[in-house]
């Protein structure tokens, strides 16, 4: 691939969220190893989902099967218990027989070349092409790995290892849509895959009542150096600039306040939080949305969803989005799913191609059950 392809971003997750993702919305599932590179545990750490208990991060080894086998054993540690649980038919295989694998038809007529001559055509009976996920019970796959390594050699996958000793693996239909990210013509294919399941899977679609009501938000504040950048409550200690205005800068929630306000009829941010009033001054934006939710709360509504847009030359967005997602959440009691977050660029043109930064939000709100407005009693 000629780079981290782990990294490689497809509708804003890497290549390696897309997977964890899936395994993570599997009913049932108590554990997954993510095993990563050397040295790298806190970067893969920065970006797991917020609901990351179930994740173990485990440093790899210089070949797959000691990598496979640095991940078994933490599950081993962790207190995993030997049955099988990855995705779809394939999980109700290995938990029958110890393992199993997905397995394509091969469609291609095949061939076997050598010095760059064709030499014969290989009959298509009996063979397929291996899809992962190869799954097994714990203490079968350790011990194929311990023995492969007595043996000498690298097993091309589990499945090879498992096979060594003796293991029955079952084959199951693959997915042809399952595709493997090995050269740089893969990610073409992958992102029209992908494409139609760019929301994580994690997450619940928003509905929203018959009783929402719909406000929209803008802010935007000029960079200033010397002032720490906060974008959706979350930090950013790495940029030289941050925003100067209200509070601490934060357009991002300063944009979902005043859609909330709006969506509730409650005016905007400036009427509720005044920017000359000197308590404001340098005021964790956060404390501000608790305190717009509480307003919603005395008026009879609360929030149902957050929508927000980002428009920023830098930082990037993509890497901490799920993190600003999350803190949105936290600060209106909302679940992770109902908080989008977005960001985009201006190509360099106007305020937001370097100046500054702006937000757009979109916010829906609806009557509390637990009560009615000033305006309807």
């Amino acid at each position: 691939m000629g780079g981290d392809k782990l990294w490689t971003d497809l509708w804003g997750r890497p290549v390696w969220r897309w997977s964890l993702d899936a395994l993570l919305a599997i009913p049932g599932l108590a554990r997954v190893a993510l095993v990563v590179p050397p040295g790298e545990v806190e970067r893969f750490r920065a970006l797991l989902p917020p609901a990351s208990d179930r994740c173990l991060l485990v440093e790899g080894g210089e070949t797959r099967s000691a990598s496979v086998e640095a991940g078994l054993v933490a599950l081993a540690d962790a207190g995993a218990s030997s049955n099988a649980l990855v995705i779809d038919t394939v999980v109700a295989a290995a938990r029958e027989g110890g393992a199993a694998i997905p397995i394509l038809s091969v469609a291609d007529t095949l061939k076997r070349v050598d010095g760059g001559l064709v030499e014969a055509t290989v009959p298509r009976d009996g063979l397929g092409a291996a899809q992962t996920p190869q799954a097994a019970r714990l203490g079968i796959l350790l011990a194929a790995l311990d023995a492969a390594r007595v043996r000498g050699g690298e097993p091309t996958d589990e499945a090879a290892a498992l096979t060594a000793i003796g293991v029955p693996v079952r084959a199951v239909p693959g997915d042809p849509s399952n595709r493997k990210l090995t050269e740089d013509g893969d990610l073409v294919v992958l992102r029209a895959v992908l494409r139609d399941r760019a929301v994580a899977s994690v997450r619940a679609p928003l509905t929203l009542p018959s009783s929402a009501r719909i406000g929209i938000g803008f802010d935007a504040h000029r960079l200033q150096a010397g002032i720490p950048l906060k974008l959706g409550g979350i930090a950013f200690p790495d940029e030289p600039r941050g925003l100067a205005g209200h509070s601490d800068g934060d357009v991002a929630l300063h944009a979902v306040i005043d859609a909330l306000l709006g969506a509730a009829h409650l005016g905007d941010i400036g009427s509720l939080f005044p920017e000359g009033d000197s308590q404001w001054d340098g005021s964790d934006s956060g404390d501000l949305v608790r305190l717009t939710a509480k307003r919603l709360g005395a008026a009879g509504l609360r929030p149902v969803g957050v929508d927000l847009t980002i428009v920023a030359a830098r930082p990037a967005i993509a890497p901490k989005r799920e993190a600003m997602e999350h803190r949105i959440a936290e600060l209106l009691g909302l679940s992770d799913g109902s908080v989008s977050v977005k960001g985009t660029t201006s190509d360099g043109l106007g305020f937001a191609g370097g100046e500054g930064i702006a937000a757009h939000v979109v916010a829906s709100v609806e009557r509390s059950p637990s009560g009615t407005s000033a305006r309807d009693a």
